[in-house]
């Protein structure tokens, strides 16, 4: 299959919706789980995007890891915020869901702060916190997950081996006026382990200082990545600033849903607490920018210090300096008119996919 192997934006909603709906998905969680995928890979975040549909959630699905009819539950609410259960149910959507209820709420109350538990990967955090642009709100994304008692593979704190966290991302989202939407999508590890996979799909070896493997050794072969190293690889050049920003995720994701769980009653009583969380917890918060001042201006504002960076000079080899979020706008400008680019795998998965459901499947090539 050549490089050159494109899919539409449109063809891909369409087939994925209904592949979705074949593996038990309700068709509104189904179009609600397809979206932040199709905005990952227009954005050119290919790590994110189409890539993890077929391994992330719909075998998932299929094998039953994933819960196909969760429904999402509020079990505490108040005007400010909710504590949530995902259900188990597909990350995905469980994130919008968890997402517009903090819209709803910081419409109603200016801000809208929401903690779900008992979830699952959510894919691109930036997706979800965008959504509260439109709605001249400041949106946040994070997503968290501890091991209590160490994983073979995931981040260390500083100064240990074992992995303990997930990559735990955050992502805030702000609005601009003439300028793209500042979105900051994040891992609190030096890079995410869908990058190391990917690398390892293409063939392709990895930067010495993103990852150790099991023996903690450094590694360049994304085949032996055990140990994801926090953000600044080591103490002394700031890694301890992503151990703190792992936790801070957290705190705000897992401990505030009640989505750990206490020492059995098996546990002797001398024992110190186990920390178990068996699933992925989320953070979902909406600011609505007219509670400090009018909208308008605050996007003016905006632009202008975007304007002031941009006439920063730049470093050799470099024509202009980007905020976050530029490159990925202007990737979606073309991708929008050239199609989504895919990899033999991800053309792979889909032909699978199609051949399993007996669903029709277009690509184009140039």
């Amino acid at each position: 299959m050549p490089d050159s192997t494109t899919i539409t934006a449109d063809e891909f909603c369409r087939f994925a919706i209904s592949v979705f709906q074949c593996a038990g998905l309700p068709a509104e969680q189904a179009q609600q789980a397809v979206a932040p995928l199709v905005w990952a890979s227009l954005r050119g975040v290919d790590t994110h995007g189409i890539r993890n549909f077929k391994p992330y959630y719909v075998d998932g699905l299929i094998a039953g890891r994933i819960a196909s009819t969760a429904a999402c539950e509020i079990e505490y609410e108040t005007p400010l915020s909710a504590r949530a259960n995902g259900a188990d149910g597909l990350g995905l959507s469980a994130a919008g869901w968890g997402m517009r209820l903090a819209i709803d709420k910081a419409e109603t109350s200016g801000i809208g702060l929401i903690s779900m538990r008992n979830s699952n990967h959510l894919g691109a955090a930036g997706y979800f916190s965008q959504l509260a642009v439109e709605q001249d709100m400041i949106g946040l994304c994070l997503s968290g997950h501890l091991y209590g008692e160490g994983n073979a593979t995931g981040m260390p704190p500083v100064f240990g081996l074992q992995p303990m966290f997930g990559t735990n991302p955050l992502s805030v989202a702000i609005p601009c006026g003439d300028e793209p939407t500042y979105v900051l999508d994040m891992s609190t590890s030096v890079v995410p382990v869908n990058r190391v996979e990917m690398m390892q799909e293409q063939g392709q070896s990895i930067p010495l200082g993103w990852c150790l493997d099991a023996a903690g050794r450094p590694t360049s072969d994304p085949g032996q990545a055990a140990i994801f190293l926090p953000l600044g690889g080591t103490r002394e050049l700031g890694a301890h600033k992503g151990f703190g920003l792992a936790m801070l995720v957290e705190v705000l994701t897992a401990l505030l849903s009640n989505g750990w769980a206490p020492a059995t009653d098996s546990t002797p009583a001398d024992a110190p607490g186990v920390y178990h969380q068996e699933r992925i917890a989320h953070f979902f918060g909406a600011i609505r920018i007219d509670l400090f001042r009018a909208a308008g201006e605050f996007r003016q504002a905006m632009d202008a210090m975007i304007g002031s960076l941009h006439r920063a000079q730049p470093a050799p080899g470099h024509e202009r300096i980007f905020v976050p979020g530029e490159i990925e706008h202007d990737t979606q400008r073309i991708r929008s008119r050239q199609g989504i680019p895919l990899s033999h795998k991800e053309v792979q998965d889909l032909r699978w996919l199609s051949k399993r459901y007996d669903l029709p499947l277009t690509f184009s090539h140039s």
